[in-house]
């Protein structure tokens, strides 16, 4: 995660203030081509630290210079993901293959042969040489619509890698620690989806993090894309991820047992040197000390998560920086500093295909003066400028016999010469022994339990769990008993006992201050609808919601004791919110389901919403869900608001069915209609689901452009300008055009980023 990770003093590291000048006289700034792509002290570093061979070095150089090719991610927890792939080889590869740019032929884009089910790619032309090619200008607009809609994810190739060793599964509960702008966390929602039955929600949530709240927001857009009822955007410091109590069966806080995690991902912020293909302002602004700065911050973070992981889940530690005082040191004093509680897990049969390098067990560390260190000691002490400091000593590698017990070797490091990629670290770590006392207390406890039930001595303690969080509480009574059976010992390395342990694996990781409130930044907080609210009640009423649908789930915001908007979450995001109360800064979460709309003579004032209906559909009667044919979806995207006349016979009855001025949801499945005539223009699989308003005499899509404009392309052939669809220009969810305009509602202020471009 390359953000230059500096947290300046007051208006440090910002840039920009002082307009271009110094000392009153207009500064020239340099081309992004005219910069120069090389660093004496970079090289030198790298050199000494013998990160490949000094053969290979030289080609490591080079290809850090070039620039990255294309990379792009299919979204594969969507049913459409293999349409959106066979549309790809079947469409744009054979079209892409017979262009050329300048006269030169262009290699087509093609699999990345480690990702799974061929849903990564890479193109091997640069990201602005393709935004300028005319030639290419439709695979362009496609990647830049399909990006718009979610269906696929612009992302580099290297940072696909964390969260595919992080291993998610649907019931996990999931956090990343530090998640924008992302592209990581699209990831981990993925899966959480991936081995879910259609229309059902998985068990487990994502909690997605960053200790920026602008770049929070930015969180929010990217999540939207992906339509999921289990994720929450929270703002805090990675560091000072607030600790979430459990609750006993009478709802009471159950003493210090917290919510902990399954899977963590620690994708913290670094210098990202291995990001210069990108960022080649990184060579010139590349320092030495950097990393001396970001360590402690960077440690601090993943110490938090091994708090917050569960005893046996897994967490992912990743930096795009190629420097080992950010990689090896961190995870080394980590490791060290919680006495074998945490182990590295060896992944090297994970994405076999993808090229990777041993971790470093040996390092160099460089002072501002440039002068090379092999160990702590070695640092002059009188040195004012450079000399010896208190945090130093963990920029330093542990000793030989304490670095080969940690398998440091079993970190990943990924150079950008070996695949054509960037710069990336991956060290994945599995926590095998609780950390706190509190955590061994309930270890104690359960294992307690678990011995006394094979005993046979605990009457009824071979009841099932509850699966609810607040019920899973177990009391942090002093007084647990400690295990005394030596199976129960021989499940996990040897560690000391609470008595044993050092003072400094009990302490608390420092935990600085939360991020400040900017007052004009802060939105109403969400607040859950009891299914008796009236507005509630009467949206349930009229669509007719199944029962099937969690009426536990539906929140607001509420202003003046109105909402315009009613979003949906599942059971365990709503319970998680629950327990964690205001502890929490959460930025959004769920799924806009509703939305108010302005139509007054509307027999239900709120509508359907176009994010939502994936989540809706499941549960909708048959009444308000029209199947329609491939002819009658060809009109409705043909036309602007076609008449009923212009649809079938059967479609024009169902619709007389519904009262004018509602939601309505049109369905096309291709199973249901594989002898019709006319088909689609490219092999789809999906069911279509397009949300719609009946009017008097006409029907029209509700929907955000860059969805019709990948709608259209995938259904009739046609690239469209995003801007001008069939001919009649579209703002945000609404069409403006001479016929029938009055019949098709105006959307209310809070239609936010889902709705617009």
């Amino acid at each position: 995660m390359g953000r230059g990770g500096k947290r300046g003093g007051r208006g440090g590291g910002r840039g920009g203030r002082n307009n271009g000048h110094v000392n009153g006289e207009r500064q020239s700034y340099k081309r992004f081509e005219d910069l120069r792509r090389d660093n004496d002290n970079f090289r030198k570093y790298y050199m000494a630290q013998k990160i490949v061979s000094d053969s290979e070095f030289p080609e490591l150089m080079e290809s850090m210079r070039s620039v990255l090719p294309t990379n792009f991610r299919i979204t594969g927890s969507r049913q459409q993901a293999i349409d959106i792939r066979e549309q790809i080889v079947n469409e744009f590869v054979p079209f892409i293959k017979e262009t050329s740019v300048d006269g030169a032929e262009i290699e087509p884009p093609h699999p990345l042969e480690w990702y799974p089910n061929n849903f990564g790619w890479q193109f091997m032309i640069p990201r602005v040489a393709l935004k300028k090619s005319k030639e290419l200008s439709k695979f362009h607009s496609f990647l830049v619509t399909e990006t718009e809609v979610g269906n696929i994810s612009r992302q580099e190739a290297v940072s696909m890698v964390p969260p595919l060793l992080l291993d998610v599964q649907p019931s996990h509960y999931v956090l990343d620690m530090c998640a924008a702008p992302g592209s990581k966390t699209a990831q981990l929602i993925e899966a959480l989806h991936s081995d879910v039955e259609a229309g059902s929600t998985p068990e487990g949530l994502v909690i997605a993090n960053d200790a920026d709240y602008k770049r929070a927001c930015m969180l929010v857009h990217q999540m939207n894309r992906l339509n999921s009822p289990n994720i929450i955007v929270t703002n805090h410091s990675g560091e000072r991820f607030p600790n979430i109590y459990r609750q006993d069966a009478e709802g009471k806080r159950a003493g210090r047992d917290i919510v902990q995690f399954d899977r963590i991902l620690c994708d913290v912020p670094c210098s990202g040197d291995g990001t210069t293909r990108k960022n080649v302002r990184v060579w010139e602004k590349w320092r030495p000390d950097d990393a001396h700065a970001l360590n402690p911050i960077q440690s601090k973070i993943l110490q938090r998560a091994a708090y917050l992981l569960k005893t046996g889940g897994r967490m992912v530690y990743s930096t795009c920086s190629l420097n080992p005082i950010e990689n090896e040191a961190v995870v080394a004093h980590v490791l060290d500093h919680f006495e074998g509680a945490l182990r590295l897990v060896d992944v090297s049969d994970h994405l076999p295909a993808l090229k990777r390098r041993p971790g470093l067990a040996t390092w160099k560390v460089m002072t501002r003066d440039g002068a090379l260190h092999d160990d702590y000691e070695s640092i002059p002490v009188d040195d004012a400028g450079n000399g010896r400091r208190k945090f130093m000593e963990k920029l330093f590698p542990l000793s030989p016999d304490r670095m080969q017990g940690l398998h440091i070797e079993r970190c990943m490091r990924i150079y950008s010469h070996m695949q054509n990629t960037g710069g990336f670290f991956v060290a994945v770590l599995e926590k095998v022994a609780p950390i706190s006392v509190d955590e061994r207390r309930k270890a104690a406890a359960e294992e307690a339990a678990a011995a006394a039930i094979e005993a046979g001595c605990a009457e009824g303690a071979a009841n099932p769990a509850p699966k609810r969080l607040a019920d899973q509480a177990e009391p942090s009574d002093a007084s647990a008993a400690e295990p005394d059976s030596e199976a129960a010992d021989a499940k996990r390395p040897k560690i000391a006992s609470g008595e044993e342990r050092s003072e400094r694996a009990e302490r608390q990781p420092y935990l600085p201050d939360n991020p400040r409130e900017d007052p004009a930044l802060v939105e109403n907080p969400f607040v859950f609808l009891e299914p008796s609210h009236s507005d509630l009640r009467s949206i349930i009423e009229y669509y007719g919601i199944k029962d099937s649908m969690s009426r536990n789930g539906f929140l607001s915001r509420i202003e003046n004791g109105a909402f315009r908007s009613v979003y949906h979450v599942s059971d365990s995001v709503r319970e998680l919110m629950e327990l964690a109360g205001q502890r929490l800064r959460v930025v959004n979460t769920g799924i806009r389901v509703f939305s108010r709309n302005s139509v007054r003579e509307a027999p239900c004032p709120f509508r359907l919403v176009c994010e939502g209906v994936p989540q809706l559909l499941p549960h909708l009667p048959d009444r308000y869900v029209i199947d329609v044919s491939f002819r009658d979806l060809k009109t409705l995207l043909d036309e602007v608001n076609p008449l009923f006349t212009a649809l079938s016979d059967e479609c024009h009855k169902r619709l007389s069915l519904i009262p004018a001025s509602s939601s309505v949801v049109v369905a096309y499945d291709p199973a249901n209609h594989a002898n019709d005539e006319e088909k689609p223009f490219t092999r789809m699989t999906a069911q279509l689901a397009i949300p719609c308003w009946r009017g008097q005499v006409s029907l029209s899509v509700h929907m955000d452009k860059n969805q019709l404009c990948s709608l259209i392309h995938r259904v009739l052939g046609r690239s469209v300008d995003r801007n001008t669809v069939g001919g009649y220009k579209l703002d945000n969810n609404s069409r403006s055009s001479t016929k029938s305009a009055a019949e098709t509602p105006a959307l209310t202020g809070d239609d936010d980023a889902s709705d617009a471009e």
